[in-house]
């Protein structure tokens, strides 16, 4: 049955592919170019070739009652978070390695303030060693007007940047410095 599924897949593909090689070709816009789309949709048959194998595999797997690979997991993002040493405010990079995040924060806050300002303390997330979460939620009180703020981020650094970030954008920041409280999901 999978067998049929895929090879009516790839012929179907292959007849798209074949009547839009045609048609550029008839458009005559040259030989060069015409190759070169036909390089690229070659390339796309054999990516949705794999990936149809790969779902045969699974349904393969699943028909069997044996469990199927797990798909490779996803590149984790890493936030970091300063705060200007001027006028306390807060911005967030992000990046797949700790440098790269913390490079955009100051980039970011070089962007905002003279950038003398931004050489304070970097808080950043690790998302190999933070446990898995869903999300995070953080939630201030300011020290000005006593006004209570909530924030959610995909880690904790980026829930917390948010919570300081909207009570920045209300109040002055220098009233957004005091303690936060951030629970996990």
């Amino acid at each position: 049955m999978m067998s049929l599924i895929r090879n009516s897949l790839v012929l179907g593909l292959s007849a798209a592919c074949f009547l839009f090689a045609n048609s550029a070709g008839a458009q005559e816009r040259g030989q060069e170019r015409s190759l070169e789309r036909i390089r690229i949709l070659e390339t796309r048959v054999n990516q949705l070739e794999g990936i149809i194998s790969q779902i045969n595999q699974r349904v393969s797997n699943l028909e069997y009652n044996q469990r199927p690979e797990p798909y490779p997991p996803v590149a984790a993002e890493v936030a970091c978070m300063v705060t200007d040493t001027g006028y306390s405010k807060v911005f967030l990079g992000k990046g797949r390695i700790k440098l790269e995040a913390e490079a955009a924060a100051r980039e970011a806050c070089g962007k905002a303030v003279h950038s003398s300002y931004c050489q304070g303390v970097v808080k950043c997330s690790d998302p190999r060693q933070d446990r898995p979460i869903a999300g995070a939620i953080c939630m201030l009180t300011d020290t000005g007007y006593a006004k209570t703020f909530k924030g959610e981020g995909k880690s904790l650094i980026e829930a917390e940047y948010n919570t300081r970030k909207q009570c920045g954008d209300q109040v002055h920041p220098s009233y957004c410095v005091g303690s936060i409280r951030c629970e996990t999901f």
